[in-house]
């Protein structure tokens, strides 16, 4: 059993980003625990995650304010914590404030303790996102959406109707016909501190060919 981390700057970016490859994960009996790091518009939040078969977890940040110094020294602490192995968080060219800076922080922690970390995709606002690992949540799409109907009433009518469940509907389709299932979520993956290898995902296994 690994114990996975995902972090996300709100309580919807990692139902968007990686809500199936939790629930993928979770199946197969790993320890995943989902931190939004902003401790707002959470309504429904715990239940959501909860169907994902991970744990619920919040900071106390609110939306565009995550002081660095702050972010850094609770996220060190949590680590110390819970140990992960392997940690999922945003994209690192955002163009929203509060996902940059969860990005960055949760990298440059990650690469103290030496995990692997993979990069996931929020369609509104990940800019030139590319990836390199592909997860079949063909199983799970439906409890990604179940998950994300949860909580809708933690936003504004219009946005969940017109940003936040498309985020959870089409890409998800799109990258499955990308790599050849129905389903699926894509990632980056930045590799671990030893070795820094930013391609190592892409060395196929000949025998498997």
């Amino acid at each position: 059993m690994k114990r996975i981390l995902i972090v996300g700057a709100h309580s919807d970016d990692p139902i968007i980003g990686a809500g199936g490859t939790a629930r993928e994960l979770a199946k197969i009996g790993n320890h995943v625990a989902v931190v939004s790091v902003c401790g707002d518009r959470i309504a429904g939040y715990e239940e959501a995650i909860r169907l994902l078969g991970a744990e619920p977890i919040h900071f106390d940040f609110s939306y565009g304010d995550i002081p660095d110094e702050k972010l850094s020294q609770l996220l060190r602490e949590f680590f110390n914590n819970f140990k992960p192995d392997i940690i999922f968080t945003h994209w690192g060219n955002e163009i929203l404030y509060d996902h940059g800076v969860v990005s960055q922080n949760v990298l440059k922690v990650a690469r103290l303790y030496e995990k692997e970390v993979f990069f996931f995709e929020i369609p509104a606002s990940s800019l030139e996102f590319t990836f390199d690992v592909a997860v079949d949540i063909s199983e799970s799409f439906d409890f990604k959406k179940r998950a994300i109907e949860v909580m809708k009433e933690a936003f504004d009518e219009r946005v969940f109707r017109e940003e936040v469940y498309p985020s959870i509907v089409y890409p998800s389709g799109f990258r499955g016909i990308q790599v050849g299932c129905k389903f699926a979520e894509v990632f980056k993956h930045a590799g671990s501190r030893f070795p820094l290898s930013p391609f190592r995902r892409r060395l196929l296994k000949l025998e498997d060919l």
